[in-house]
């Protein structure tokens, strides 16, 4: 799936993503459930031969062996294909999981970065897992019961046809009803509760979650009765659809046992004569082969008794592969791709400001003029939005305003033609569970020892990393937890100055670095090797670079 990279999900997708492996899990549940319903036919012909046999006197001559061998035969295969089927279906839903976990980042990548953020939120990944959940239990709940049931019609078929063909016609009417009518009719009774519980469930959860967060608010400003009420509605709405949709399934199980039981009274119709001396069996039908008929029609109503269940997990995979398709990127990504940002002298931002995609807080416009070689400090009070301003002309934000570089306007900040203009440092130092090389790395994947020791040297850390026991190669804990905070920003700051972009973007960059240090990186961004053309950053710090900048104002 990783590699079609489809814009939506199918069940049709879902199935050909590993047909192989469905298929094996398939086989191995038909046998399992061929061998359940030939073990009470063969059990039941056995009994009533060897009944038979004994009230005839013959039972010292009725071969016991062969039929005895299949029913313990029967049993293995019963009680091994069930286990079977359960490791090979799960093995299955595993790849399809992974599958679809591939899809979703597969979206995550293409997402324009300034959308990003509207979906990295805790109700996010919830959403996922319960998406994926409902998902994964389509061909284990929806697509192999119904499977299983077809092939124990067509096997009850070709065991009616041999012991009769005058029974043919009764088990197909009952193989398409039980197939065909009963799950359609089943939809369109519960299928649209089944969307509307589902629906009330995302619902109530992200309401009950917002409970959490705005307690004290609806606590103070006396909502909470209110509030409550509200989830009680919902629960009880929720209690309605979930006690109609179980009248539905048992229903729908009720009237399949009942087509079971006329299924086996048509057997007995259509194989009894009645006449002067009574009741008895046809000529042409044996009773031994008519009781194993009906054992074995016994056996197909058990594989028949989980399609009801089937239409509720075919609802609710549906409305979770409906929910999952929402993630789909609608702007495909070649259109960014053909934005090209070509070499430019100047850039000047005309009633620029960040935003957020949910957010409808306006930030003060910014006006300014950058040319080749200066650089321009954001300044302003907490809260202004100077670092959203500078995380949406990195991209990562949407924006209102233009951005000009020289005579052309730039459309598309995320465009990947942009990003390879700038290096971005934001105020979320990220350290990765990788060596102290590969982190650094990041920003330069062809530096040399030379070049990172000098990066390090800057910043102050290069006796850090010296007395490291591996040096450049020690491994760094997840998030930076083996090492201090301050020393996660220069990391990250070396980084983003090893890049070497003609447009740095630094957000904060002095925070947990020594005056020493402090000064080594002035010294660097304005006369050393990790000048750049442009140069925009917000510091609550007053240094030296100061001297060398512009300021504009967001008050």
């Amino acid at each position: 799936m990783s590699k079609r990279k489809p814009q939506s999900l199918t069940f049709k997708s879902l199935l050909l993503e590993n047909p192989f492996g469905l298929l094996v899990a398939m086989l191995v549940g038909i046998i399992s459930s061929l061998a359940a319903v030939a073990l009470l036919g063969i059990s039941g012909w056995f009994l009533s031969a060897a009944g038979l046999a004994s009230a005839m006197g013959a039972a010292l001559v009725f071969n016991f062996f062969t039929p005895g061998a299949l029913v313990r035969l029967m049993a293995i295969l019963r009680t091994a294909g069930r286990y079977g089927e359960q490791v090979f279906s799960h093995d299955h839903l595993l790849g399809l999981l992974r599958s679809l976990r591939l899809w979703v980042w597969d979206q995550r990548v293409n997402t324009p970065q300034a959308k990003v953020n509207k979906q990295t939120k805790g109700d996010l990944l919830q959403r996922l897992v319960g998406d994926l959940d409902q998902i994964i239990k389509w061909p284990l709940a929806v697509v192999m019961p119904w499977v299983y049931g077809l092939i124990g019609c067509l096997g009850l078929l070709a065991l009616g046809a041999f012991v009769s063909p005058v029974l043919m016609l009764p088990i197909a009417v009952y193989g398409v009803v039980q197939l065909w009518l009963m799950p359609w009719l089943a939809n369109r009774a519960a299928l649209l509760s089944v969307y509307t519980m589902q629906a009330l469930s995302v619902h109530r959860r992200s309401r009950f979650m917002s409970v959490f967060s705005a307690l004290i608010t609806l606590t103070i400003r006396g909502h909470w009765q209110h509030y409550s009420e509200r989830l009680d509605n919902l629960d009880e709405r929720q209690r309605k659809l979930q006690a109609r949709l179980q009248r539905s399934t048992s229903m729908t199980k009720l009237i399949s046992q009942l087509m079971s039981f006329l299924l086996i009274g048509s057997f007995f119709v259509l194989c009894l004569e009645i006449s002067d001396q009574g009741i008895s069996i046809q000529a042409e039908v044996e009773a031994t082969w008519l009781v194993a008929l009906v054992l074995a029609a016994l056996g197909v109503n058990e594989l028949m008794q989980p399609i009801a269940n089937a239409v509720l997990a075919q609802g609710q995979s549906k409305v979770g592969l409906k929910r999952l398709n929402q993630l789909a990127i609608s702007r495909a990504k070649h259109e960014l791709e053909h934005v090209q940002v070509l070499p430019f002298a100047s850039i000047s931002l005309r009633e620029f400001s960040g935003r957020y995609e949910t957010s409808t807080i306006h930030l003060p416009k910014v006006n300014f003029a950058l040319a080749r070689g200066g650089s321009m400090r954001l300044v302003g009070a907490s809260g202004s939005g100077k670092s959203t301003c500078l995380a949406a002309i990195a991209g990562d934000l949407s924006y209102d305003g233009e951005v000009w570089l020289d005579d052309q306007r730039l459309t598309h900040l995320d465009a990947p033609s942009w990003r390879n203009q700038l290096a971005y440092l934001s105020q979320q130092s990220v350290i990765f569970q990788q060596s102290l090389r590969a982190n650094l790395c990041l920003g330069n994947a062809t530096a040399t020892d030379a070049e990172l020791y000098q990066v390090l040297h800057t910043l102050g850390l290069k006796e850090w990393a010296e007395a490291l026991p591996n040096g450049l190669d020690t491994l760094l804990g997840a998030q930076g937890r083996d090492i201090s905070g301050g020393q996660a920003r220069r990391i990250c700051l070396a980084r983003v100055l090893l890049r070497g972009s003609p447009l740095l973007i630094l957000d904060e960059p002095f925070d947990g670095l020594d005056s020493v240090s402090i000064e080594r990186v002035c010294e660097a961004l304005t006369h050393g090797p990790y000048r750049p053309d442009f140069l925009i950053y917000v510091s609550h710090i007053d240094t030296a670079l100061d001297q060398y900048s512009n300021s504009c104002s967001l008050n």
